[in-house]
């Protein structure tokens, strides 16, 4: 697996740094992933909020990481996306997923409304994608697509280990 460190002196850099590393993950192919139910898909503004506490940009997230030493979980997510609802609705809002997101890690949230400069020099190849990245600014770790919470389990403990 490829690795890109992002020094963090270079907090300016950090679009860049994710357009190269989403590229270097997506040149391969998106992995593979579990479709969720779509008939159980709810309708877009009845889709629960999870509690998990979100940085909605990467600076804010990877700063926060550092500050506390931790690793981050990056969900890149768009609005009408039924995966991304799914998710949300499903592994998100899972009691057991948010607990370990909320001590174990910084939670951060990016979308193309919000998030239109960072992500505008990423080809994300689709929705949902997760990443793990580490405080020192190397990412270990990226999923494309709708993961349960199990699988999200697994992905997180995975990721930790390299």
């Amino acid at each position: 697996m490829k690795r890109i460190m992002v020094r963090p002196r270079h907090v300016a850099c950090l679009g860049t740094a994710l357009a190269a590393i989403l590229l270097t993950f997506t040149q391969g192919g998106p992995v593979a992933a579990e479709m969720p139910r779509l008939n159980a898909v709810t309708p877009l503004n009845q889709v629960p909020k999870p509690t998990v506490g979100w940085h909605r940009t990467l600076r804010s997230g990877w700063l926060e990481a550092r500050k506390r030493n931790l690793p981050m979980v990056i969900y890149i997510s768009s609005d009408h996306c039924a995966y991304c609802d799914a998710m949300k609705r499903d592994t998100w809002s899972n009691q057991s997923v948010e607990q370990r997101v909320s001590q174990d890690f910084v939670a951060i949230l990016l979308t193309p409304r919000e998030n239109a400069e960072t992500l505008g020099r990423v080809n994300v190849s689709m929705y949902p994608t997760t990443l793990v990245g580490m405080p020192e600014g190397k990412i270990v770790a990226h999923r494309a697509g709708y993961q349960p919470a199990a699988a999200l389990h697994q992905f997180l403990s995975d990721a930790l280990k390299r």
